[in-house]
This record gives C-alpha cells, sequence and structure tokens, in this order.
C-alpha cells in the first residue's frame, strides 16, 4: 500500500497545478495616456518564489499597428515588469497571446498577429521575488502614436508550480554596473530618479554581484535613449549623477574623467559590439575628441540586462568636446564667436530647436530641408544674439561652398578646419555609415581664439548600423558612397547636405584626401592593427557574449537592419565585421582617387616613426626618424600652418610654443606623424 501511495505521489507531481484569475478589457486610447486593467488576487497563501509563482500573463487585444503597444506588469507590491513595446511592425492583433519564462520564443522576434506564448523583454521572475500575490495587479498599457486606437478584450494571469525564473548571473570579468530604480520602469523622458553602483576591482580581479556591498550606490536620474532603437527589448540609457538637491554632479567612472552624464548603450542589432567602440577609437588614433568607452554587464533591479557599452556623452567639457563655455552675456565681439555644438539629426523629443540651412539638399522637389538642431548651448540657454550669430556663420560657410570660387583660399577654408572634413569624410566612407551625414551629425564651432573660431566636423557619433549593419540603401555593399545615398535612395526627408559632392569635386582636397586616406590604412589602422584590435575585443567579450546571448538569444536571427546573411555564432559576427573591412577598404583604395604629392623636409626616414609622450606636454621624442645634422623639425597644424624648432642636445624639441591641439610632422617620403599637444 505504501509503495502505491509513492508511485501516485511520483506521478502527480509531474502535472502542473496553479492557479487563474481573469480580469476585463476596455478601449486604448491612442494619445500616450497609461490606462491600468486590474486584477483582484486572492486566496494565495504561500509568497510567489521559485517553487511556486508567477507563471505566465495572457491577453487578447484589437489593433491595427500592434508596435504602436506598449505594456508593463504591475504588482500588488508596486513591481513593475516591463513586457514589450515596438513589436510586430505594422501587423494587427494580439490573439490569445501569452507571456511566460523565457524559454519561449521571443515576442520580438515573431510576428504579428501573435498568438501562443513568448518571453516578455524582461522576466516575469522579478516577481517571484517572495512578495505576496494578493492584492491588486495592473497591466499597464498605452499607445505611443496618435492615430489608431485598440481595444482589450481580456486578460488573465496563471501562478504556478512552474514558475518563471530569473536569469542566473553572479559575477563577470567585465566591469559591473548595478541600477536600482526602485522597481519603476525607465520612462524615455523625463529623467527617473534611481541609484547606480560601477564595480571594478582595481586588481583585475572577477566582479561578483556579491562584492557589491564594498560600492557606495551613487544617486542618478536615468532615463531610456534612442530613435530607430527604442523599440528594441534591450534599452539604451542616459544618466546623469546627480547631488542630493538633485543637481548633477561629476564622477569619474571606469578611469574616465570626471563628468555628470553618460550613456549605457544596448547595442541590440550591433551582434559584434563593435562598430560603434570601433569607430570612436580610430578617431580617437586619428587625434579628434570621440566618446571614450568602456565594455560592462548590466544588472538593472536585480535582473541581469547582458553586455552594454558605458561611454561619454557629447558634452561641452575640457576633456570632451573642448571648446568656451558660451554664457548669455556673450553677445557681441570674441566672446560671441563660440563654442557652439550643433547638429543634423531627427527632430524627436525636446531637443528639435534651430534652424534650417539656406541650402536645399540634393533631391527637394517635396521641399525637403537641411535641418540644425542647437545641442551646445541648448536652444532655452541660447539668446537671440547668439541663435543669429551660428546661424549667420554656417550660412556663410555654405555660401562659400557655393560659389563659384569655392575651392580659392577666399572659400569655404575660411569658415572651416578643412582636416577634421577629411577625416569625418573618411570615417563615414569606410563604414560606408548609412546614417552618415544625415542623422547624429555634429559640428563644432570654437571661439575666434580657437583655431580661429573654424567650423569643425564632429565628433562623430553613432555607427551601431555602420560597417555592414543595415540592409538597406545597399549599404551593406562595399561599393559605392554613403554621401551620396540618394543614388539608390532617392528622396525621403533626411538627406546629407550636398557639401560632400562640393568638396569631393576640389583637386586640393581630394588629394589631401588620398594622403590621409593613405596614412590612415597603412599607419593609423593598417590591417594587422585592425586584427589585433578586433581579436582583442572579441578575446575581452568572449564570456561575456555567451551570457548576453542566452538571455537575449539572438544570433542567427534577423533583428533590424541585420543584412544577410546573419552568422549563427559571435565568432561568425567578428569574422564578417572583419573581411567587411577589408572588402570596403579594396573599393576605397581604387576608387578614392586623388593623388597624394608631398613636400620634402629636412627629415629622413628611417623606419616606422613613433612620437613620445603623445599627448604632449613640453618636450617630445622622435624615434624611427633620423633628422639631418642640425636640422630644425618642421611641423603643420591643423589649418597647414607650419611651425619650426630646434632640437636640444639632449634630443628632444621643445613644443612650448605650440598651443594646444592636433599637429602632424611629414617627413621625406610623405608619411605623416599626427601628435596632440595638450
Amino acid at each position: 500500500m505504501k509503495f502505491l501511495i509513492l508511485l501516485s505521489s511520483l506521478f502527480l507531481s509531474q502535472f502542473v497545478y496553479g492557479q487563474s484569475f481573469i480580469g476585463g478589457g476596455g478601449a486604448i486610447p491612442d494619445n500616450g495616456t497609461m490606462i491600468d486593467f486590474p486584477i483582484q488576487v486572492s486566496g494565495l497563501a504561500n509568497p510567489l518564489d521559485t517553487n511556486y509563482g508567477l507563471e505566465k500573463v495572457c491577453f487578447s487585444m484589437t489593433h491595427p499597428y500592434v508596435s504602436d503597444i506598449q505594456m508593463l506588469l504591475i504588482s500588488p507590491s508596486g513591481k513593475a515588469v516591463f513586457l514589450f513595446g515596438g513589436v510586430g511592425w505594422d501587423g494587427d492583433n494580439f490573439q490569445n497571446t501569452c507571456l511566460g519564462g523565457r524559454n519561449n520564443p521571443s515576442i520580438f522576434n515573431s510576428s504579428a498577429p501573435f498568438t501562443g506564448t513568448f518571453s516578455p523583454s524582461q522576466s516575469l521572475g522579478q516577481q517571484n521575488n517572495g512578495q505576496s500575490a494578493n492584492g491588486i495587479w495592473k497591466l499597464r498599457i498605452w499607445d505611443t502614436y496618435p492615430q489608431d486606437q485598440g481595444f482589450l478584450q481580456s486578460w488573465s494571469i496563471t501562478f504556478s508550480n512552474q514558475p518563471a525564473r530569473i536569469f542566473n548571473f553572479s559575477s563577470t570579468n567585465l566591469p559591473l554596473v548595478l541600477i536600482d530604480t526602485r522597481s519603476q520602469p525607465i520612462p524615455d523622458e523625463p529623467k527617473l530618479p534611481a541609484r547606480i553602483k560601477i564595480m571594478e576591482h582595481a586588481d583585475g580581479t572577477r566582479n561578483f554581484l556579491t562584492d557589491s556591498v564594498q560600492y557606495n550606490w551613487l544617486p542618478v536620474g536615468i532615463e531610456q535613449r534612442g530613435s530607430s532603437s527604442a523599440n528594441f527589448p534591450k534599452k539604451s540609457y542616459g544618466f546623469e549623477f546627480q547631488n542630493p538637491a538633485g543637481d548633477d554632479t561629476s564622477f569619474a567612472v571606469l578611469g574616465m574623467p570626471a563628468q555628470s552624464d553618460w550613456i549605457l548603450s544596448a547595442n541590440y542589432s550591433d551582434k559584434s559590439f563593435m562598430r560603434n567602440t570601433f569607430a570612436y577609437d580610430l578617431a580617437r588614433k586619428m587625434g579628434w575628441y570621440a566618446s571614450r568607452t568602456r565594455y560592462v554587464e548590466v544588472v538593472l533591479n536585480d535582473e541581469y540586462q547582458g553586455i552594454y557599452v558605458l561611454m561619454e556623452k557629447i558634452k561641452r567639457d575640457v576633456n570632451r568636446v573642448n571648446i568656451s563655455k558660451l554664457k548669455p552675456t556673450d553677445i557681441s565681439g570674441p566672446n560671441l564667436s563660440g563654442g557652439y555644438i550643433i547638429k543634423i539629426d531627427k527632430t524627436t523629443g525636446n531637443d528639435n530647436e534651430g534652424f534650417i540651412s539656406s541650402y536645399p539638399p540634393k533631391d527637394h522637389d517635396n521641399g525637403e530641408k537641411i535641418r540644425f538642431l542647437y545641442d551646445y548651448p541648448k536652444a532655452e540657454d541660447l539668446v537671440p544674439e547668439q541663435k543669429a550669430y551660428i546661424k549667420a556663420y554656417v550660412d556663410s560657410f555654405e555660401t562659400a561652398l557655393n560659389s563659384p570660387d569655392f575651392a580659392s583660399a577666399n572659400g569655404y577654408r575660411r569658415f572651416a578646419i578643412t582636416p577634421s572634413f577629411i577625416d569625418y569624410f573618411l570615417i563615414n566612407e569606410w563604414s560606408k555609415n548609412v546614417d552618415g551625414y544625415r542623422i547624429s551629425t555634429y559640428l563644432t564651432k570654437p571661439k575666434i581664439t580657437q583655431n580661429g573660431g573654424k567650423l569643425i566636423m564632429g565628433p562623430v557619433w553613432d555607427y551601431d548600423i555602420a560597417w555592414r549593419n543595415a540592409d538597406y540603401c545597399d549599404a551593406q555593399v562595399t561599393s559605392g558612397w554613403a554621401y551620396d545615398i540618394q543614388s539608390v535612395c532617392p528622396g525621403g526627408d533626411l538627406q546629407p547636405p550636398t557639401w560632400w559632392t562640393l568638396l569631393r569635386t576640389d583637386p586640393v582636397f581630394k588629394n589631401e584626401t588620398k594622403c590621409r586616406w593613405l596614412q590612415l590604412t597603412n599607419e593609423i589602422m593598417p590591417p594587422a592593427k585592425r586584427t589585433v584590435w578586433i581579436d582583442s575585443v572579441k578575446i575581452l567579450l568572449n564570456e561575456a557574449q555567451q551570457r548576453n546571448f542566452s538571455y537575449w538569444p539572438i544570433l542567427g536571427e534577423y533583428v533590424w537592419p541585420n543584412p544577410q546573411p546573419i552568422p549563427t555564432t559571435y565568432s561568425g559576427e567578428t569574422v564578417a565585421f572583419r573581411n567587411w573591412l577589408t572588402q570596403r577598404t579594396t573599393w576605397l583604395n581604387t576608387n578614392l582617387g586623388g593623388s597624394c604629392v608631398t613636400e620634402n623636409t629636412d627629415l629622413i626616414s628611417e623606419s616606422e616613426g613613433f612620437i613620445f609622450p603623445n599627448p604632449v606636454r613640453s618636450e617630445l621624442e622622435v624615434t624611427g626618424w633620423k633628422p639631418k645634422a642640425n636640422a630644425p623639425l618642421v611641423v603643420f597644424n591643423s589649418l597647414g600652418q607650419k611651425h619650426s624648432f630646434n632640437r636640444h642636445s639632449n634630443g628632444k624639441y621643445n613644443v612650448s610654443v605650440l598651443s594646444p591641439g592636433l599637429y602632424w610632422i611629414r617627413g621625406e617620403n610623405g608619411k605623416l606623424l599626427p601628435f596632440v599637444k595638450e
């Protein structure tokens, strides 16, 4: 008899037992208003945990454009889990749709009408944290686009002995970022008060979650970031360190200079995690400011989120975009001349005030325009005199560029730092950035006392769908020009200005571009260095990428706008990146045009030249280059002006006569050595 009872118990243990609670529905307003649909849960004696807890949430909804819908599940304790948003593109309806454990297919990789069981954006296992199930549960829904209305027919919540579980994560070889929002969802805007810990052991040993007690929580304001990427389940965030009064305050982060504003970039569609970091590192090696970056793993409200890139936000600062502070009282004279940061970008969010270019894009039959947006100072901090000045300066540059003698000394060079335009062009073309020149395109205008106050292209920004990671407008093809996107994708509101087509007709600009390209691909980032760079990042991320793609199982899956074929492994992603980079280099070698003609100087090249230290403060050494006896060192600045100074008896050169900025030493064979004077 005891044997039969035991068999019966074992047999019954194979079955799922659970309880479901059903709630009603209603209309979903299409004006962005959040609406809560409640369910009363009662009679559950035990707290929710990994033995018995929340298993799934099910619902049915009619909606003619499901990607407009965002959905949260909120427990009686106030714990919120983001279920999804931006799924299904322009498809219709949810029909008996359930969201359960992460062993189910992701709702983000599925299509409408949604029927069946899927994994949500965040794990339902977050709710199985020891809280009581009894009380009011809320399904919070909002429609993000005011055009079409939906209707929730009904929804239900199920608790069982097969509950959803949270992802198992305990330690990492990368720095670790912990974010606590007190269970509140992070909005697009405004910033949500939260707190953050950034963990990295000084001795380079592993970072464990249990080590977090050694680090202090720091108050921040945090919000979601992104435009096209905002609908991905893995969100990017911007955060600002704050003091107890809520004012911004600066902190040094992971070896990067202190500042208040930082970004956590998700790189969801870039499965190599390399495209932004490679572009920024490339720009820095070319002598320009670009955001410093560190790879980290993120835990949000006790749930693992994967690999992120912690990076500097583009901002006026002595360690970032080093231009003068512009005060509201600076309304005349040299002070009015800078500094400014403007950008060509989408007019999304609140930061969309600026001015219209006097010169329309290539195709403008439907009134298409080039719009410049204020970035620094913000529009509300600019006075009328300053708005008028920066608009007039850009207009003067464009007028000069569109004039018959634009390539002469009286042309566009009076208003622009030409090397910055050359380097910006090369990074955009090498990456064949489908967003290049027309989105996320920054320009800097220093005060007249800095390099004459001329326009500087950059900093470079937003390359996650560059370097063969977009399947439209021939972006994945190794041939063709990114600046001439209208030839393959005519029309559209977002177009590049005509600057680049005009600059390519200037023989001097074209020749200088050729010289810089040869230096870029033969010295700054030759094939061997590219291979080392890619392999080093691959090795660094090898452990963490396995966790990332276990949590986000998208290897081999299409994530907008991945081109075909889609590699099925992380190694395959890195190989595809490297191979495309090599093939793109070959095409540009053949098609860039121009002729690199250099003048002789008093230097004889022996081998690979090297400048130490770099950046330079007072003295530098040039190794690998042997000057003729008693010959001066000839240095060129960004304006093409020459500076000469004699060698000391100790073999070093004093550079105290040079103002801060980027310089080059040109050798007899045309080789250029760049260095930065601090």
